[in-house]
């Protein structure tokens, strides 16, 4: 019976989140329809990061010597094909580097996700950190 309780509590934040329509973002109604249907699923960062094929990092060249030990968090939507689709800029430097985060954070391409076999839109979260000239992606 213990497994069983178990087993239902660690379901119950993946089926809580499956299927949910995500916030209206300008981007999301085109998604939905390139998509073919608004069901997401809400992934953690550290299982993207894992499916991450390609990786591509803010242009911080014309920033030496600027102070820039910051950290900028982008709310992303991943495509059933593994694309980015829509960037929402939740958190870090909105003038500076939001504008190169964004853009860098299009440009990243990930392993489909796959849900009961079929793949599925994701919600999830990229994370530059950027720290005396350079750039990393948490």
């Amino acid at each position: 019976m213990r497994a069983v309780i178990l087993c239902t509590g660690c379901l119950l934040p993946l089926v809580s989140s499956y299927g949910q329509n995500a916030k209206s973002w300008p981007c999301s109604d085109d998604l939905t329809k390139v998509e073919g249907d608004n069901r997401r699923v809400r992934v953690n960062v550290s299982v993207t990061q894992a499916m991450a094929r390609d990786r591509v990092l803010p242009d911080v060249s014309d920033l030496r010597g600027a102070k820039t030990n910051s950290a900028v968090v982008l709310r992303v939507l991943i495509g059933k094909d593994g694309a980015v689709r829509c960037v929402d800029p939740v958190q870090g430097d909105t003038t500076l580097l939001f504008p190169r985060s964004v853009e860098a954070a299009k440009k990243w391409r990930f392993q489909p996700y796959l849900l009961n076999g079929q793949p599925i839109v994701v919600d999830t979260t990229i994370e530059f950190e950027f720290k005396k000239g350079k750039v990393t992606a948490r």
